[in-house]
């Protein structure tokens, strides 16, 4: 096989598959002569190559289980109405209306 058909079989760039060539992941053939080199894959070190980027995985941190979060707080804020909030200009503050 060629590089231009490995790297469509890989569904890789041909500058990705030979990245993997010049760090011997995938072994291959020069039959090239001259100033370029023409490589040549074999169908069974592809298939080697696949089965050595393969890991089986046997728990994904993401997908397990999760529990409710144990958060103990204590909010002590308290809420305020805007008429209880001081004029601008002023530093008393308004009396609540007897609204009910």
């Amino acid at each position: 096989m060629t590089a231009a058909e490995v790297a469509a079989f890989l569904s890789i760039s041909k500058k990705t598959l030979q990245r993997h060539v010049e760090d011997a992941r995938i072994a291959c053939v020069d039959v090239g002569t001259g100033r370029r080199a023409h490589l040549r894959f074999a169908p069974r070190q592809l298939h080697d190559f696949i089965a050595s980027q393969t890991r089986e995985v046997t728990s994904c941190p993401s997908t397990r289980a999760k529990s409710a979060p144990s958060i103990s707080t204590i909010s002590r804020s308290v809420g305020v109405a805007f008429t209880e909030l001081p004029r601008p200009g002023t530093k008393e503050m308004r009396k609540p209306s007897s609204v009910c």
